[in-house]
């Protein structure tokens, strides 16, 4: 069973905090995933994978967070996002509180991709230098290209929005959310020889120059519609997707197991206040 620290009574915290010290963090997003899809995809898949993860290793998962930076994506209704500076101070305190009570080792685990990684970067860098407690940024699905490729088409990609393996995952973890009789195809045409980015650069363009072209909110629902989806929903099924969890899960926990050992000495330091 997945250990969440918001159903623990303190004296719990306590005696977990002697067993072990690595904390689970749950960051997503809040925003639109085509016509098929919940706007919950992006938090909903961190949350499951911290999930897998503290039931295989025992660690306690801090309450999620559900929204993350996301401006583009108010071209849709639903989406609802965060300044970058909003999130980066939420992650640096919950991170910091969580540190200054025991626990040294502190894994992100981001479900919202590019976007919000810049800002939990910042955050991640301050809470290491304050606090000298283990930090760690995992993303569900920059971190397991691997197994993701291997377990999808890849015919537009193996990573996109909204599309087979977002789907595909969904299908699998939370099916009663997912409308197939919605699900669509909608490539947008690449250029040869650059990944532009509507939103921000995506490292998964394999074997392209990645250009970053900033677009206002109208233009990137312009370019995105009209469905919002990126990639090819309709090739999602329930057995890609346990493969995908499974692949992600296994990554994490291998990692986590590796972390547990990293030296770690913590500073003085004052909580959040």
């Amino acid at each position: 069973m997945a250990k969440w620290l918001y159903e623990m009574k303190w004296p719990e915290v306590k005696e977990q905090l002697e067993r072990d010290d690595v904390a689970l963090f749950p960051v997503g997003s809040t925003e639109q995933h085509g016509p098929h899809l919940p706007t919950g995809v992006d938090a909903q898949e961190a949350i499951t994978v911290a999930e897998g993860v503290s039931e295989r290793t025992g660690c306690v998962i801090a309450p999620p967070l559900w929204y993350g930076w996301t401006p583009h994506h108010m071209a849709y209704p639903g989406t609802v996002t965060l300044r970058p500076e909003t999130l980066t101070a939420i992650a640096e305190d919950v991170c910091t509180s969580l540190i200054y009570h025991g626990f040294k080792r502190v894994v992100i685990i981001n479900g919202h991709r590019v976007a919000n990684l810049p800002p939990l970067e910042i955050a991640a860098v301050k809470v290491r230098n304050r606090t000298g407690g283990f930090i760690a940024i995992y993303d569900i699905a920059l971190s397991a290209v691997d197994k993701i490729g291997a377990a999808t088409s890849g015919v537009t990609g193996n990573v996109g929005h909204a599309c087979e393996s977002e789907t595909s995952l969904m299908l699998y973890r939370y099916g009663h959310l997912v409308d197939m009789s919605k699900a669509v195809r909608a490539v947008h045409t690449p250029d040869p020889k650059y990944a532009w980015s509507f939103g921000n650069p995506d490292p998964t363009g394999v074997g392209l120059n990645l250009v970053s072209v900033r677009s206002t909110i109208a233009e990137f629902g312009e370019r995105s519609g009209p469905t919002g989806v990126g990639g090819d929903a309709t090739l999602a099924s329930v057995e890609k997707g346990q493969r995908i969890y499974e692949g992600i899960v296994e990554n994490l926990c291998e990692l986590v197991e590796r972390w547990r050992t990293a030296p770690v000495t913590l500073r003085t330091f004052d909580p959040p206040l």
